[in-house]
């Protein structure tokens, strides 16, 4: 019971140790204090290497998974999931975190029990980080731990009596602080205006969709896999071919391709959400297998009745890279694995 108590502590530390944003010795005031989770679908590890001391001689190397769930301009909601040595998921069910963004919220505190000693550089395999070092001295011994002065709420480095944790894996995304494009692509100019019609006026452009489905008590699953491809274009309308694909992406034997017909008309705004009658919940900046999108995210019932939540790309109107539907012994989970402009 101890050995899970110490694996969960050394896990939540990467959560509970975040700068105090209004700090009067805050090295970068003007950062957003709340930067590590204005972005869903971040994730970032943690490896926890315990000491074989202290009677603890049995335990075992384990990782530490965080990712954002869901950002919110308030609070976003995260998911902490532990891996083994061999990284295999030592449970199904993540422990859910609400993080408020409150600088009197118990995330954005000093850690309790430590000293704030001095701005120091860590190296990782992800990037270096520039850290404020906390110590503690105990009875059983001392402690450092380095958390990140741009990403409040990470903590880079931990060494305490019971061992040590470092960070081996992050998901840096454009606009973060020491973020470096390496993309080749053209940027689009933020205040352009985006043509509603671009996605389905782009003669070629083809997207394809992966439906991860677990139903029944037992959790039966099944994968689907879905291409779209505008395949032509008019004044007045285009033509999408649809085509159900095997998980290796290739077309299935004896399946035939489904055209849809949409109109350029004043009903063509209807393609831009839900078919269902829908409520737009916020905007959120989400990772995509495609690269990082700005999303209307909206929320609606299914045509069964069950909870739903679609992500739309404001950059390609029209184009869904997420969906979630939730319901009694029911969870299907959508999204988007390939974009072709």
């Amino acid at each position: 019971m101890r050995t899970v108590l110490l694996l969960l502590i050394s896990g939540l530390l990467a959560l509970t140790a975040a700068m105090p944003a209004n700090a009067k010795d805050d090295p970068k005031p003007e950062a957003d204090p709340y930067v590590l989770f204005r972005v869903a679908g971040r994730k970032w590890m943690i490896k926890r290497t315990p000491n074989a001391s202290k009677g603890f001689e049995n335990n075992q190397l384990n990782y530490q998974e965080f990712e954002v769930m869901a950002s919110y301009d308030d609070r976003a909601d995260v998911e902490q999931l532990s891996y083994d040595k061999t990284k295999k998921p030592t449970t199904n069910d993540p422990i859910k975190l609400n993080v408020e963004f409150s600088q009197d919220a118990l995330l954005f505190k000093d850690p309790v029990g430590y000293n704030k000693s001095k701005i120091d550089k860590v190296k990782t395999d992800v990037g270096t980080f520039e850290c404020t070092l906390w110590t503690k001295n105990g009875p059983e011994g001392n402690s450092s731990m380095w958390r990140s002065n741009d990403f409040p709420g990470l903590v880079v480095k931990l060494d305490d009596p019971y061992g040590n944790s470092i960070l081996i894996d992050f998901d840096w995304v454009e606009g973060d602080p020491g973020y470096k494009d390496t993309s080749k692509k053209k940027k689009k100019d933020e205040d352009e205006k985006i043509d509603p019609k671009r996605l389905y006026s782009n003669k070629g452009a083809t997207w394809i969709l992966q439906s991860d489905t677990t139903r029944g008590e037992r959790g039966t699953r099944t994968i689907e896999v879905t291409q779209y491809e505008v395949k032509k274009v008019s004044d007045e309308e285009c033509e999408v071919e649809v085509t159900r694909l095997s998980q290796l992406l290739q077309k299935i034997k004896g399946e035939d391709e489904q055209t849809l017909i949409i109109k350029f008309d004043a009903g063509f705004e209807d393609n831009l959400k839900p078919k269902e009658r829908s409520r737009k919940d916020r905007v959120e900046k989400r990772i995509t297998k495609v690269g990082l999108m700005t999303c209307d995210v909206y929320s609606y019932k299914d045509e069964e009745g069950r909870e739903a939540f679609a992500w739309y790309a404001q950059e390609w109107p029209g184009l869904v890279v997420r969906r979630v539907v939730t319901g009694e012994d029911y969870k299907q989970v959508t999204e988007i694995i390939k974009f072709e402009e």
